[in-house]
């Protein structure tokens, strides 16, 4: 465990980190949040954002000073992060997990709440940067923790009281 553990780069709310091989990439706290997991699999080299927001407005000035918290922005910076490292963006692929529903506010509906809405985003992005989904574990209302391994594409799924899942 404690060698798992030092061989894990751990993903910021509103941040991602690239990592290549066998080194994971984690991110905890996956509630309305979405963490998308895109990589090149013939280098072995991948990153993984973790989504708070689904939209990035220039006026905001909170968003200024950590852009990638937003999904258009994020999967672009790291997009482009990884093909200044050596991705060929005509390979990449994605999984994505989060955007749980775990707040109810009054008779907004489930399709218009932040989760929904940031899955959305995310799903618009990759689709107009032509980066296909291969995998998803989206929606309920519980947290998730993922590790992401790029070499192997590897993306476990961890819920609190409920059985792992790798997509």
């Amino acid at each position: 465990m404690v060698g798992e553990l030092q061989d894990v780069v751990v993903v910021g709310m509103g941040d991602y980190e690239l990592s290549q091989g066998t080194r994971q990439l984690m991110t905890r706290d996956l509630g309305s949040c979405v963490g998308v997991a895109i990589r090149d699999p013939h280098i072995g080299l991948g990153g993984l954002l973790h989504v708070m927001l689904p939209n990035y407005m220039q006026h905001d000035p909170l968003g200024a000073a950590q852009r990638t918290r937003y999904a258009d922005i994020g999967i672009e910076e790291m997009v482009g992060r990884l093909i200044i490292r050596g991705a060929d963006k005509t390979r990449l692929e994605a999984k994505i997990a989060g955007a749980a529903h775990m707040i109810k506010l009054g008779d907004t509906p489930e399709s218009r709440d932040i989760s929904s809405r940031n899955l959305a985003a995310v799903r618009k992005k990759l689709a107009e940067m032509h980066i296909p989904i291969l995998a998803a574990e989206v929606g309920g209302a519980y947290p998730r923790t993922v590790y992401y391994e790029p070499a192997s594409g590897l993306l476990r799924v961890h819920t609190s009281g409920m059985e792992e899942r790798m997509l």
